[in-house]
């Protein structure tokens, strides 16, 4: 059972009163990364401050060493907690606001997203509900010009990203192999070992594939929350490129977790260094072409940045891929060090009911 506090009820008589145990609500800390994020910041933290669930205890913020104002940013919310993260990478910063952070419940955002007003409530109600290790909703995206609208749209299609169900809104709550972000029991995560930070910036995928031993993953589309889009082409280029690397790294040490949709890029790279080329290449621009037709009946001016679009984050992706799939390095896994974490293995007896989880 869950932490209680007493109540006392009165009959509308005035009879004799009578005492009654109320739950109390876990409590809730929301973990954030950053590293210079002043310009999305505030955007984030004003969503956090809106959120209706009545038991955050904390926001805490590891920052890698920004030099622009997001320390200055975070001073101005209350119930901020700023740590560092000198190792300056994501899944660090995740580590390092998980061992500072005090709640029952974690529950991880990014600071170019923002929430809708139940989204802590959804995700502790999906928690209690699915009984799985990590729980979170899908990628929905906002943009604010068309050059963000163009990659928006070339982000959330099957073809620029593929069939994965985080990225494709409304279905049914269900349990799958990844969700966007995500929350979490402390003392799973802790249990997990926390990210790992030899991933990179896989390290949502890695832990959720770690995540299927400890009771799965669970998506629940009315945990709502918005990504800001990247603002231009090289961002992106960027963006797909960590994105390749570092989903490479993640399948040299997890060989099982590789999918039949992380195979369409290689595929393609070989289809365009083989006899058949022309045929491949063709193909491919009437498909990224096809589907910029398609966007011009609803959006025009997005189309240019769509179209550029598909083969900046394939080639991007794919040049990452093939550097982090070829490249020699160590597979060791650098995983927080906290009471009650384990080295590896599984909780064999299955998750526990969410209230007797977080005492």
């Amino acid at each position: 059972m869950g932490q209680r506090q007493s109540a006392r009820s009165v009959d509308r008589q005035g009879g004799d009163s009578s005492e009654f145990e109320v739950p109390k609500p876990p409590t809730v800390s929301i973990i954030l990364p950053a590293l210079n994020e002043a310009l999305q910041l505030t955007r984030c933290l004003k969503a956090i401050a809106g959120q209706t669930y009545p038991a955050i205890v904390e926001v805490v913020l590891a920052d890698g060493g920004s030099t622009d104002e997001t320390r200055s940013v975070a001073s101005s919310f209350p119930n901020v907690l700023v740590v560092d993260n000198p190792r300056r990478t994501r899944p660090a910063g995740l580590n390092a606001a998980i061992a500072a952070a005090s709640g029952d419940i974690i529950v991880r955002v990014d600071a170019r997203t923002s929430f809708a007003p139940d989204y802590v409530d959804r995700c502790v109600a999906a928690l209690e509900r699915s009984g799985a290790a990590i729980v979170g909703g899908q990628m929905r995206y906002e943009a604010d010009n068309a050059r963000q609208r163009g990659i928006v749209a070339a982000m959330t299609s099957r073809l620029g990203a593929g069939p994965a169900a985080f990225r494709r809104e409304g279905g049914q709550p269900r349990f799958v192999d990844t969700v966007y972000l995500g929350a979490f029991l402390a003392s799973t995560i802790r249990e997990m070992g926390g990210y790992d930070e030899w991933s990179g910036g896989n390290e949502d995928a890695e832990l959720n594939w770690r995540a299927q031993d400890f009771g799965g993953v669970y998506l629940d589309p009315s945990i709502k929350s918005w990504y800001l889009g990247r603002e231009g082409l090289g961002a992106l280029a960027r963006q797909f490129y960590r994105y390749g690397h570092n989903r490479a790294r993640t399948i040299r040490k997890h060989p099982r977790s590789l999918s039949y949709r992380q195979l369409a890029v290689p595929a393609l790279f070989l289809g365009l260094v083989s006899p058949r080329r022309r045929q491949v290449l063709v193909a491919y621009v009437v498909a990224v072409l096809a589907r910029g037709a398609l966007e011009l009946v609803s959006d025009p001016p997005a189309v240019p940045t769509l179209v550029a679009s598909f083969p900046t984050m394939h080639a991007a992706w794919g040049l990452g891929f093939l550097r982090g799939i070829t490249r020699r390095a160590e597979l060791g896994r650098s995983k927080m060090t906290l009471p009650g974490a384990a080295a590896s293995g599984s909780s064999k007896d299955g998750p526990a009911p969410l209230s007797s989880r977080w005492q």
